[in-house]
């Protein structure tokens, strides 16, 4: 049994050496063909776009006849999907046009594109347009919230507190019992969460008094 254990030990040793060598030489492979500082300044450009449009422009809340709604809007995350195609159509267009590279060198620039700049816009763009009709509401003392098909909802009384946790909030309630309202998966970005978050630890309080 402990040779078999060495052995295998030995042989994810291995795998992991030759993976660190793989992924070294791909990222190589990356800087040859983009360059390094465009892959740089696309990098930075891309971090900003999903820092201001992804996580921090716009507000979820809407309030109307005491009743308040957080429901993401979805405009400035299409405006950061915008900023991640353009970014994309730019090293496409740039490796179209140089003529130096090989032909492998062009597909491998091309699937670098797909896997980590389409796909991951296209199952973005794909949750936001799924999640779009997600909401959490306060309305006369009862919070709801709506994730696709779930639907739930609370009397604020019987809250002890929340907290903010795992991009979400977290409900104690006072019969000792949980409940997480996931809110990250429902389009809600940072400041949408820590608002909400806020205001909701707010109310309690004043529930307390």
């Amino acid at each position: 049994m402990n040779k078999l254990n060495s052995t295998t030990t030995i042989f994810l040793s291995i795998l992991l050496i030759l993976a660190g060598i793989g992924f070294v030489y791909l990222i190589y492979e990356i800087w040859n063909i983009f360059g390094f500082w465009r892959l740089t300044l696309t990098g930075v450009i891309e971090i900003l776009a999903s820092i201001i449009f992804l996580q921090f422009l716009g507000s979820a809340k809407s309030e109307s006849n005491g009743v308040v709604i957080y429901n993401p809007k979805e405009w400035p995350k299409l405006l950061g999907i915008a900023v991640f195609v353009g970014v994309a159509y730019y090293l496409y267009d740039y490796i179209e046009k140089k003529e130096d590279l090989s032909e492998l060198e062009y597909y491998y620039g091309l699937s670098y594109l797909i896997i980590l700049s389409l796909v991951p816009t296209l199952i973005f763009l794909y949750k936001l347009i799924r999640d779009s009709r997600d909401y959490v509401k306060i309305n006369n003392g009862v919070l709801s919230y709506k994730d696709n098909r779930v639907s739930e909802e609370f009397n604020l009384s019987d809250i002890e507190s929340c907290e903010s946790k795992n991009n979400g909030v977290l409900l104690n309630l006072k019969d000792k019992t949980t409940h997480f309202i996931p809110l990250k998966q429902m389009n809600f970005n940072f400041r949408d969460r820590l608002n909400l978050t806020s205001e909701l630890d707010d109310l309690l309080k004043q529930i307390k008094k």
